[in-house]
């Protein structure tokens, strides 16, 4: 177990009703990300010692209204910066991605925070980030995966990303991981980690059976 991403549900009021974040993000008010983002890190501060006992990262997603607050706010930025263990994932929706760290905001996060491109290969930007150095971490993106392993040129193709990406991050690591036969396909190809439907996300109350496996 490398690391965690902390993710939000979000629910009816009678709970009859759940739908995952990435499709209510869209519709939330710069004020609603900052409240969701906030208490994202109050959850983190819950349970940041098991963080800290066994040695693991916590990921979490920094929508790009929130990016510009996280810098002026000295509150937002302290609560965010207490916590050694925490890296800032970001999309490759991201405004101004493509222009590196010639990107004010983007190059000024990477200075305070340890960043991770979250879905690489989802279409939306080129490489200039990655090999300008921002990002500690690439995760590939899961629905690029999951298309790609369609096809026979599935392993050479990981192999040749694996080479091109690996020296400009710490860590290269892989997401729609939700089989074992899928598994079994990508663990040879030298990515760091996994991310996918072999690990279901659990509540904050179960995290211990995460290492107890």
């Amino acid at each position: 177990l490398v690391g965690l991403e902390i993710i939000a549900t979000f629910a009816a009021e009678d709970g009859a009703v759940r739908m995952p974040t990435e499709l209510v993000s869209p519709r939330l008010s710069v004020e609603e990300q900052y409240c969701l983002f906030v208490e994202k890190l109050a959850l983190l501060e819950t349970c940041q010692h098991f963080f800290i006992q066994h040695k693991l990262i916590a990921w979490l997603n920094l929508p790009p209204a929130i990016s510009d607050l996280l810098l002026l706010d000295s509150e937002l930025f302290s609560r965010a910066a207490r916590f050694p263990f925490l890296e800032l994932a970001i999309n490759e929706n991201y405004p101004g991605l493509n222009q590196g760290k010639n990107n004010e905001t983007l190059a000024n996060l990477a200075m305070h925070f340890p960043l991770m491109l979250a879905n690489f290969g989802a279409g939306e930007a080129s490489t200039k980030a990655i090999f300008d150095g921002l990002f500690k971490r690439v995760m590939l993106d899961k629905n690029f995966i999951q298309q790609r392993a369609e096809m026979i040129s599935f392993e050479p193709f990981m192999h040749a990303i694996v080479a091109q990406i690996s020296s400009s991050c710490e860590s290269l690591m892989i997401a729609g991981i939700d089989t074992e036969a899928m598994f079994a396909r990508a663990a040879p190809l030298g990515f760091s980690a996994f991310q996918g439907g072999l690990w279901p996300s659990v509540p904050v109350s179960q995290l211990i059976k995460l290492v107890q496996r």
